[in-house]
């Protein structure tokens, strides 16, 4: 009987233990839950060594609204993009708390005013992993959405590390460098991923469509396609001239 009763103490400690940790770590973007607003958990970010900030698309918190999988928004939360992590973060206005929000329960997430521009929005996308049948969510923003969408991932990859003597001390630091792969999704479903615009990529968005395109690019200030404008530009004739 004795024995029994130890046993049953052990399995209440640790399942009162299991939701103690849980709680502590799935912290909801409301502290003060209130049926005006969509729940949205996140957990508590801490990192022994803080993020770059060339990583982030966004240097400062800026406010915007998240918009839910549920149909819920969330909005005026000041939120910041990493392209490293693919992650969305937001500061708890309670508790001053930096939180990675959930991104399974997130469709997309909008900037009221990013330097002037009031357009900036993500939304999550699925695409197959490199070298792998899986599929995986992204986050990715959207540069143009008509009858051809144009998707940047604000990629980062180690690019080497240096180091830097702070109060006598030797510090390493990893540098990063902005891997920008873009996505353009036709009507039909079809999806093309690439890292960069060049000729026979470009051509192969259309094939039937080669000798416009050509003249269009020839037509072009320099013939190339390297800025986001005029990638935003390309992406605005091929939608007009592709037959969906």
């Amino acid at each position: 009987m004795k024995t029994r009763y130890i046993l049953l103490y052990i399995i209440l400690l640790l399942t009162t233990s299991t939701t103690i940790f849980c709680q502590s770590n799935c912290i909801c973007l409301s502290e003060v839950k209130t049926t005006t607003e969509p729940y949205l958990s996140g957990e508590l970010f801490t990192s022994e060594v803080s993020l770059d900030t060339v990583t982030f698309f966004n240097n400062e918190w800026l406010p915007g609204d998240i918009y839910l999988v549920s149909g819920g928004i969330l909005k005026n939360k000041k939120i910041r993009y990493n392209g490293l992590l693919d992650e969305l973060f937001c500061l708890n206005p309670l508790s001053n708390h930096i939180l990675k929000l959930d991104k399974e329960a997130i469709i997309q997430f909008r900037f009221y005013n990013l330097q002037g521009d009031t357009s900036v929005y993500f939304k999550k996308l699925k695409v197959k992993r490199s070298f792998s049948s899986d599929t995986t969510e992204i986050y990715v923003q959207v540069l143009f959405n008509r009858n051809v969408s144009l998707y940047v991932l604000h990629n980062f990859y180690l690019d080497g590390i240096k180091e830097d003597r702070i109060n006598n001390k030797l510090i390493q630091k990893n540098i990063y460098k902005e891997a920008p792969f873009y996505y353009l999704k036709f009507l039909n479903g079809k999806m093309v991923g690439f890292k960069r615009f060049n000729r026979k990529t470009i051509y192969s968005f259309a094939p039937e469509r080669k000798d416009l395109i050509r003249k269009f690019l020839k037509e072009g200030i320099t013939g190339r396609i390297n800025t986001n404008q005029e990638i935003i530009r390309f992406a605005e004739y091929l939608s007009s001239i592709i037959d969906q």
